[in-house]
């Protein structure tokens, strides 16, 4: 029999489960992700929140265990609008792209940057603090890019523009999109170092490639509450 006491977690996915329980997906640092039931839950007068840094303790055999207790280990927070919206992309892309308990303690340590982040910094840093997590995810999940270099081994020219090539890298190209200099903004990972509108779309699109080949061809449910930007 399994039993974890006190494990730091995120609550990234919640669904009814039988008459009166919850199936409950968590992002923890320690155990990776992880479902477990919480049993009557949907009666209870104490609703377990996202976005809230939590201690939960559960137990159990087999694959699906119980949530025993859980307690907050976070300052309040409340997301809304858009940031509401940022929160749940990728509380969507953490329960779609991770594996089972498959610890990721460093992107743990991200995600909960992120979530403070959200409410902390001016909103329009928004979409670019997205772009950042988007790349720090796919380069903690191997999937990462070399920023530094392009393909054919020369260093990233702030002068050149570029495409992106799959499982390749970047390539000049006088037809390409993505500067040189967003290269460098994402190598650099600076919140305060955001580019130029134009080249923030270039860089949700390239995120959007980067992304599609992990998560195939079932749509983010999050992704279509986001205004066309």
């Amino acid at each position: 029999m399994t039993k974890v006491d006190l494990a730091s977690a995120f609550l990234i996915h919640r669904r009814a489960f039988k008459e009166s329980s919850l199936l409950l997906d968590f992002f923890t640092l320690d155990h990776g992700k992880i479902r477990l039931v919480g049993r009557s839950l949907r009666k209870s007068k104490t609703s377990i929140q996202s976005f809230q840094q939590l201690k939960i303790s559960y137990s159990g055999r087999g694959d699906l265990k119980g949530l025993n207790s859980w307690e907050v280990d976070d300052v309040p927070r409340r997301l809304q609008g858009d940031s509401l919206i940022f929160g749940m992309y990728v509380n969507e892309l953490i329960s779609r792209l991770l594996q089972e308990q498959d610890p990721h303690d460093e992107l743990f340590v991200m995600y909960k940057d992120f979530i403070s982040q959200l409410t902390e910094i001016d909103p329009t840093s928004h979409h670019w603090l997205l772009r950042l997590f988007e790349n720090n995810l796919l380069q903690e999940l191997g999937y990462g890019v070399d920023l530094s270099y392009d393909i054919i081994g020369n260093e990233i020219n702030t002068e050149l523009m570029y495409e992106y090539q799959h499982q390749g890298g970047f390539i000049a190209s006088v037809t390409g999109k993505i500067s040189g200099d967003l290269i460098n903004q994402l190598l650099a990972d600076d919140i305060e170092n955001m580019p130029n509108l134009q080249q923030l779309r270039a860089c949700r699109d390239l995120n959007r490639q980067r992304l599609k080949p992990l998560l195939g061809d079932k749509p983010l449910q999050s992704r279509s509450l986001f205004f066309s930007k």
